[in-house]
């Protein structure tokens, strides 16, 4: 969407009036019975969903031009790849990915049987196909806003379809203001940022990386300031192997019951406190031997910022386990990528969108780019103790 004329920062760029928003909460009045055994129990996801097949398939519908504009496909996202390339996606964007595809098989499952307990409705139940409705649900997913009112009559979040808005590109660095002005009844975007004549007008999605871009939206962002690496599945694999499956329980417990359990990430800029926090304790020797509690006391001091370090000799011990991290991290990356480049000569039969396989190694790249300058840190680090 370009700008006619310029905007000034403050100025509404989008509103969508009530009527031409598709919420749950209207829906819910449009799916309810007289009769409480018919009534839906469905959540916003699953309803906006169910809508939206049956607005495609009615020919007459008032809501066709809006339709007609929803994407054909959504090739581009990793719950759409073929089988082959979801074993190379990186390991917390695969479990999400399957995680997601599982959500859309049970909500699939959920409007079925809604539809079976139906009378007038039964006959979908047989019709609609799970392609049909995989579609819907990730038309809802990538394309649904987030209502600011409270609506407790519906479940899974106050969300609605709303047209035109399909015509914003996302960048981050658009600064944007968005919700559902109760005044005059209308969905509404503020921009923060202002705009010449001719220049494209953006929205912001988000302080989103581009895993989660891509998992959420199909695409990734040629530079992206919040992109980072998840190290979880590397760190708590690290526990097990130097651990004695006592000695793992009783410091995943001093992590869990600390809130430093999981999130360890690194970015270009940055080591996170969270992952530092889980090193030094791996690093903290005689997990079962006495004494073990008064040096969970000194850990404890640096996380709660009394200190910065337990010792010289647990920092420098901690550090280089990060670093065995990363260069292990960076070896599957350079892999990952290589694999990536030969991967369409080596199964042939297999079907991928190109910019699937394009994004998918940008991902590596990227967070190959951030594991490098890590362990350029981490070797200053290291020659500074």
């Amino acid at each position: 969407m370009m700008a006619t004329d310029d905007i000034e920062a403050g100025e509404i760029i989008v509103s969508v009036p009530r009527k031409f928003l598709i919420t749950a909460n209207s829906l819910s009045k449009v799916y309810q019975s007289s009769s409480k055994l018919h009534h839906h129990t469905l959540s916003s996801q699953q309803l906006l969903s169910l809508h939206l097949v049956l607005l495609k398939r009615d020919k007459q519908s008032w809501w066709k031009p809006y339709v007609g504009l929803l994407p054909m496909h959504f090739n581009t996202m990793p719950v759409k790849y073929a089988q082959i390339l979801i074993d190379h996606l990186p390991t917390s964007l695969r479990e999400e990915t399957l995680q997601q595809k599982e959500n859309m098989h049970n909500d699939y499952l959920a409007c079925i049987q809604y539809l079976k307990s139906t009378p007038d409705k039964a006959q979908l139940a047989e019709e609609i196909q799970f392609e049909e409705y995989e579609w819907a649900w990730l038309c809802v997913n990538t394309r649904c806003i987030h209502m600011s009112i409270m609506d407790h009559t519906t479940k899974g979040g106050n969300i609605a379809l709303a047209p035109m808005l399909d015509f914003l590109n996302h960048t981050t660095e658009a600064k944007i203001e968005s919700g559902f002005n109760v005044k005059n009844q209308c969905f509404e975007i503020k921009t923060l940022t202002p705009y010449t004549k001719g220049e494209q007008v953006f929205i912001n999605y988000g302080p989103h990386d581009n895993s989660a871009i891509l998992r959420e939206y199909g695409f990734v962002l040629p530079e992206n300031s919040y992109n980072f690496v998840l190290l979880d599945h590397e760190v708590w694999g690290l526990y097990r192997q130097l651990e004695s499956k006592r000695g793992f329980e009783i410091k995943k417990q001093i992590l869990e019951g600390s809130g430093y359990s999981g999130d360890y990430s690194i970015d270009t800029n940055e080591i996170s406190f969270r992952l530092m926090a889980a090193l030094r304790l791996l690093a903290l020797s005689g997990t079962t031997e006495p004494g073990f509690d008064r040096r969970v006391m000194d850990w404890q001091d640096v996380v709660m910022g009394q200190t910065e370090l337990i010792s010289i000799e647990n920092e420098r011990k901690s550090l280089i386990i990060l670093q065995t991290i990363c260069n292990k991290v960076a070896k599957q990356a350079e892999k990952e990528i290589e694999i990536l480049s030969h991967i369409t000569e080596e199964h042939p039969e297999a079907e991928f969108h190109p910019f699937a396989l394009y994004f998918l190694r940008q991902i590596w790249k990227e967070s190959n780019d951030i594991i490098q300058q890590t362990l350029l840190d981490l070797s200053e680090k290291l020659a500074k103790l």
